[in-house]
């Protein structure tokens, strides 16, 4: 039987898209392994196209911008909401962007797929395009944010989200069509959903403390956030405990503690740069201090690891604050690096204060994830397909 060709397009612009086309990917080969041919393609760099990656280096610059100065995304938000959806995404596609929408469709186009997925809203709205200009392929989104904003293109076949917030908001104030829209649940991929739960083992894999009260710190991939002024915060803590730092893609802030991470006799310093399996050491730890990423933030709560959200960058970030912290009562919000030094204090002289937040884990991870019912949707759109 000749299987679908799936293209699933890989953008960065932090690391969220990419973790979460992986993990429709996994799901698709998972649970299909005999219908579908997936495509991974890290669509703006793999044609070395200097348009395409200058474009994908915008936005990962626009992505650290936004975190040293949250007005910009703001701002972007604002504008975009004045107008009709889709309406800012296509002109500045067809103006400013319109190289690097013709270069994205020649690509796909290249692939000859059954079916283009895209998780960031670019490829999404250049496999649109191509669709009215002819290309027969299906086009599908998975929305990895916790609401649906204005440059998600509502004419994809299928718009996935995964949760009953972002459903609604998509009805009601974007005006997605509702036989197009698919409201599902938050998705993971393979390797952190077959991670063992096991504060201890994790701690001997990485060579930690076993006994230490252990905290976990990230800006997400770039670290352009608050990371340092909290770190330096905890490191006057006059306790014994382990400070994980995850320094990602920012040599200067790797460079930096490293070289003071022997100055502290009774803080145990490890220091990382970007990781693909850093939800392992969400598993060694006891409290996981980050901006409002929400890829990082899910991987953290499947390990059962309370969250304290130090920082949001934009609107996104904002809803997914109080969506783990209000709704869903993971973790808890304090943009204060003094307030957050004492509470961080409380927390390593009495660990049962985060045993709610714990509960609260594990009561989100059994309500169950997404993944084969998402699986389940997007075939069913291509078996649709084949019998019209």
């Amino acid at each position: 039987m000749k299987k679908y060709r799936i293209l699933i397009t890989y953008v960065e612009a932090g690391m969220g898209h990419i973790v979460s086309a992986e993990a429709l990917a996994n799901a698709l080969e998972k649970y299909y392994p005999d219908e579908v041919e997936i495509i991974r393609s890290r669509i703006f760099t793999e044609t070395n196209d200097p348009v395409l990656i200058k474009h994908e280096k915008f936005l990962i610059n626009s992505v650290k911008r936004s975190n040293r100065n949250p007005i910009s995304m703001y701002f972007v938000f604002l504008l975009s909401a004045l107008f009709s959806p889709n309406f800012s995404l296509t002109l500045a596609h067809n103006t400013v962007f319109r190289r690097e929408k013709k270069k994205l469709i020649e690509i796909m186009n290249s692939y000859k797929p059954d079916m283009v997925i895209s998780t960031h809203f670019t490829p999404l709205h250049a496999s649109i395009e191509a669709k009215r200009k002819g290309a027969k392929f299906k086009t599908v989104c998975y929305d990895p944010d916790p609401n649906v904003h204005r440059w998600w293109d509502t004419r994809a076949d299928l718009f996935l989200v995964n949760n009953e917030a972002a459903y609604q908001e998509a009805l009601k104030k974007d005006k997605f069509n509702k036989d197009n829209l698919f409201l599902g649940r938050f998705i993971l991929r393979k390797d952190v959903l077959e991670t063992k739960i096991d504060k201890i083992e994790m701690r001997k894999k990485y060579g930690l403390p076993l006994d230490n009260f252990t905290i976990i710190m990230a800006d997400g991939a770039y670290a352009k956030a608050n990371l340092k002024s909290f770190a330096e915060e905890f490191l006057k803590i006059d306790r014994k405990f382990t400070l994980l730092i995850i320094a990602g893609k920012n040599e200067k802030l790797l460079k930096y503690f490293n070289e003071i991470s022997n100055n502290y006799p009774n803080i145990t310093i490890k220091v990382y740069g970007f990781m693909k399996d850093i939800y392992e050491l969400y598993c060694a730890s006891n409290i996981f201090v980050t901006k409002a990423g929400p890829n990082a933030i899910l991987d953290s709560v499947y390990m059962e690891t309370p969250i304290m959200v130090s920082y949001y960058a934009s609107p996104i970030e904002e809803i997914t604050k109080n969506l783990y912290v209000k709704t869903y009562g993971v973790g808890v919000y304090e943009d204060s690096h003094k307030k957050a030094g004492k509470l961080i204090t409380q927390y390593i002289d009495n660990p049962d204060l985060l045993n709610p937040y714990i509960e609260n884990c594990k009561k989100f991870k059994k309500e169950g994830t997404g993944e084969k019912i998402m699986a389940d949707r997007i075939m069913d759109e291509l078996h649709n397909s084949t019998q019209q």
